[in-house]
């Protein structure tokens, strides 16, 4: 599912949403393209015109990262009319920076965030189990979390995803 994202926010938060998007291996295109379908739009709205050329790249199949700087009227009427597209992912203010993790840590991630033991995810990923753990270590480390459950969860609240549980198996 192509990113949805409005940030209200200073340039930090923004560039924090652009360097996740980048990371998570989508291509970044400015401006507004409705022909964009393959590809995430990026940059800012600031008046119902702009509004209009997101919402329709968002209608063509684009994903977007908006730096929201219109009036609270069409950033409402906007937010509202995405949602109907799917999931939205609406930040306001500067927030905490969310980390950035790099894509061989994301891959990690998101097969533990699917339910698949940190063994067999390594096996998947072809990895030896001890190159796995130290991946996680990084992971947990960035989010300054002592737990790996501690980490799943907090990504998996930050990017709206359920967390499968797996138990507490150690399989090597």
């Amino acid at each position: 599912m192509k990113p949805l994202v409005v940030v209200e926010g200073g340039d930090g938060a923004y560039a924090d949403a652009l360097g996740e998007v980048r990371a998570a291996g989508w291509r970044l295109v400015s401006g507004w393209d409705a022909r964009a379908a393959d590809a995430v739009c990026v940059g800012s709205v600031a008046s119902a015109e702009e509004a209009a050329a997101a919402l329709l790249a968002a209608v063509g199949g684009a994903g977007l990262v908006i730096d929201a700087r219109a009036d609270r009227e069409i950033l409402d009427r906007l937010c509202d009319d995405l949602r109907r597209l799917g999931r939205l992912d609406h930040r306001v203010g500067e927030g905490a920076h969310r980390p950035r993790l790099t894509r061989d840590e994301q891959a990690l991630v998101d097969l533990l965030l699917g339910g698949t033991t940190l063994g067999a995810a390594a096996r998947q990923l072809g990895l030896a189990r001890r190159t796995a753990d130290r991946r996680l270590a990084s992971v947990r480390s960035k989010l300054g979390v002592r737990t790996t459950a501690e980490a799943l969860v907090r990504l998996a609240t930050a990017a709206g995803r359920p967390v499968t549980p797996v138990g507490r198996r150690r399989d090597r």
